[in-house]
């Protein structure tokens, strides 16, 4: 599987493509996504500031707060992305707010770069399909903790 991604940092947060690039990596070499192996996949990731993330949360969410990731997907779900037949595939875009999630870190006495780990993991499983379960926290988990280790 060859992986490529663009990044557009208007946060200014200091976050390098490489890390957006491994973190995508260790997500998608999940067992459960096989099916992607000989793809060309593709995804968006932007940083962008509380205010933004606030104006996306309430034009696509209806809610009027900060957010720490938003995810815009390309296809509804695991089963209609396989049926693509297509070799190269574009996932989507996952928007994070390095601010709010440092704050959310800061406050929960975590590591910031494992929290980045979990959350922009988070938004890749909604590019898949994934809704909120237990088995899509248990995977952010484990590509987090293989990538900084358990908390």
């Amino acid at each position: 599987m060859k992986i490529e991604i663009d990044f557009n940092d208007s946060e200014k947060s200091g976050i390098k493509k490489a890390f957006l690039l491994q973190v995508a990596k260790k997500t998608l070499a999940q067992k459960d996504f096989a099916f992607l192996k000989n793809k060309n996949i593709s995804i968006s990731f932007a940083m962008v500031t509380e205010k933004e993330i606030t104006r996306l949360n309430a034009i696509y969410r209806r809610k009027k707060t900060a957010t720490d990731v938003l995810s815009f997907c390309e296809y509804k779900n695991q089963k209609e992305l396989n049926e693509a037949g297509d070799k190269n595939v574009y996932l989507g875009e996952v928007i994070a707010c390095y601010n709010y999630i440092a704050k959310y870190a800061k406050q929960e006495k975590k590591n910031v770069k494992q929290e980045l780990a979990e959350i922009i993991t988070h938004g890749v499983l909604h590019l898949l399909g994934f809704r909120h379960s237990k088995k899509m926290f248990a995977i952010q988990k484990e590509v987090s903790n293989k990538y900084y280790g358990s908390e």
